[in-house]
């Protein structure tokens, strides 16, 4: 027979008789000389009848010309290869698969493993699934993974010995390369990263593309997760060497997440999956968390307040507080930071610290700055007609990396200048400078775009991110805040003191002035007056405040009084 070359008979009595596993083996001439006992029973027909034919009649005859196309760029170079095809069961019924296919060049032998897509097509003008291929990366796409997981979880209740597990992965800050080296070498890291997976699991096992930058990978009969794990290993073992797209060179990490096969529902698994991955990309990338009951608890206090956030937004429940800034050479009130509160009609007062990384994560932080500097210029407005007497108060609003991605940023701003008749020179706009550093030439532009508008613009948390000096003297900037982390220890901390020394030194030669957050303590105030600081904020002088109680500053500033103690709200900005 046909069969009797040696590495064939090897592999015959090792994985090909595996249950459940769709693989054959094929040569250049179509011959099948391997068929697997699962691929025979999913075709309703007789193992050894398949042994010996062509692999070509297994198709349907619209199918097999662009086959033949496709298997014809195999080579050394391009050893793998990935289509969708429909095959015919005895009974006539066509059947869709996505077929995965290794060319080895040493013996000419062509291994193809198989995922059914579930989806019975009947008739001969039939036509194939393509929606369960992506098109990009000419892997399976979500929803044949997921039939492909519940199949699997079919034949573990048939076989209790029976273990898998599914990884959810991501590339690590993949938006850098699509913003510095455009979307194309973006889709090629995409294709070289697929390749990579595909070429590092067994042909029982599956690997599909989420969407985006995310993969999921589907390990069938492993022993435990140290298997997985094994895995895992692999990979990232192969990330150490860089990528080849054009010209570039490009090392990216994944950041995988795990949890064991279940009787969940597959979306429920590829969730569990999912969330475990956002943990280890918050561990800063590169390694794997493992899922757990805590982090499914995690997941659900995440949606329900993802949903409470859409209905505050809708309901209109966040607030302005305000809190003062100082000016430190005489002690009279400058203006006022807005910061946002969440005011929730049955858990109360909301922390920032809760519910902002989610609105950024979500989006919600659009609107949600949106409705913030429409306030705070209204009641900046309000407060300038009937309050100051002559001294004119500033408010500072924050502006989120999603806000500054918005292309409505600049419409946002003039509407809410123009709906409260705010001066814009009264409208201070505050910008992290880690959001600046991104993508500095736009950023640039941006802010460019707000001076012209006639508003003073503020670098916010200066010294914590990413800022780099051969832009700092580029940026159309007024005003350096420097973070409350370097105010904390100024008055026992000599390396504090002068990191806020030359920084003040710096800002005043390129004509900015400063603000220093997190000032507590009268001694902290003292020294960084001393060092030409201009101005001030902190607990020292008040937490934030609502409005109404932030009239109390502006009456007793405007009456030559002592400021008052207002520090009756528990959240800090």
């Amino acid at each position: 027979m046909y069969r009797t070359r040696p590495e064939l008979q090897t592999m015959e009595s090792s994985f090909f008789k595996l249950p459940d596993t769709l693989l054959l083996v094929f040569d250049r001439n179509w011959v099948l000389s391997l068929v697997s006992d699962a691929w025979a029973a999913t075709l309703g027909r007789c193992r050894e009848d398949l042994l010996n034919s062509c692999f070509l009649d297994l198709l349907h005859e619209d199918d097999r010309e662009r086959c033949v196309v496709r298997l014809a760029t195999m080579d050394e170079q391009t050893p793998t290869l990935r289509f969708a095809s429909r095959c015919q069961r005895q009974d006539g019924s066509y059947l869709g698969i996505a077929w995965n296919i290794r060319y080895d060049s040493e013996n000419a032998l062509y291994y193809a493993s198989a995922h059914e897509t579930a989806v019975n097509l009947q008739g001969d003008d039939a036509r194939l699934p393509d929606m369960f291929i992506d098109s990009l990366t000419g892997l399976p796409n979500r929803s044949l993974f997921s039939e492909r997981l519940q199949h699997t979880q079919h034949r573990a209740r048939r076989r209790s010995s029976l273990n898998f597990a599914v990884l959810y992965c991501g590339i690590d800050r993949f938006k850098v390369v699509n913003q510095s080296l455009g979307h194309r070498q973006g889709d090629l890291l995409l294709m070289a990263v697929a390749n990579m997976l595909y070429s590092t699991i067994r042909p029982t096992d599956m690997v599909a593309r989420m969407g985006g930058d995310e993969f999921a990978l589907l390990l069938e009969d492993i022993r435990d997760v140290s298997a997985t794990l094994h895995v895992v290993n692999r990979i990232q073992q192969k990330l150490v060497m860089p990528f080849m797209l054009d010209r570039h060179e490009v090392y990216c990490t994944v950041s995988f997440g795990i949890t064991a096969g279940s009787s969940k529902s597959p979306e429920e698994l590829l969730g569990d999956a999912n969330t475990a991955m956002i943990g280890a990309k918050a561990l800063g990338g590169g390694g794997y968390v493992v899922f757990d009951k805590q982090m499914h608890d995690q997941a659900v206090h995440r949606l329900e307040l993802e949903m409470d956030l859409r209905r505050a937004v809708e309901r209109g429940e966040f607030q302005a507080y305000y809190q003062p800034i100082i000016s430190l050479a005489d002690g009279s009130l400058s203006g006022f930071e807005a910061l946002v509160r969440w005011q929730h009609p049955e858990k109360g007062l909301i922390s920032p610290a809760d519910f902002i990384p989610v609105a950024e994560e979500t989006g919600m932080i659009v609107p949600i700055g949106r409705s913030m500097l429409h306030e705070a210029c209204r009641q900046a407005a309000s407060w300038n007609r009937r309050l100051s007497a002559g001294q004119a108060i500033s408010v500072s609003v924050n502006l989120a990396a999603r806000q500054l991605q918005s292309p409505e940023l600049l419409a946002d701003i003039a509407a809410a200048l123009a709906d409260s008749a705010l001066p814009p020179a009264l409208l201070k706009l505050e910008i992290t400078e880690s959001n600046m550093m991104t993508n500095p030439e736009q950023a640039i532009d941006l802010l460019c775009s707000m001076k012209a508008m006639g508003i003073r613009l503020m670098l916010d948390d200066f010294g914590t991110g990413y800022s780099s000096l051969s832009y700092l003297h580029r940026l159309p900037i007024d005003t350096l805040k420097i973070d409350r982390s370097f105010v904390r220890n100024v008055h026992r901390n000599d390396k504090d003191r002068h990191f806020i020394e030359t920084i003040v030194g710096l800002a005043h030669k390129l004509g900015h002035d400063l603000v220093c957050e997190g000032i507590e303590l009268a001694c902290q105030a003292s020294i960084l007056t001393g060092m030409g600081v201009e101005y001030g904020q902190g607990f020292l002088y008040s937490r934030p405040v609502a409005a109404h109680e932030a009239e109390m500053f502006i009456l007793t500033s405007r009456n030559g009084g002592a400021m008052p103690a207002a520090a009756t709200v528990p959240f800090i900005s």
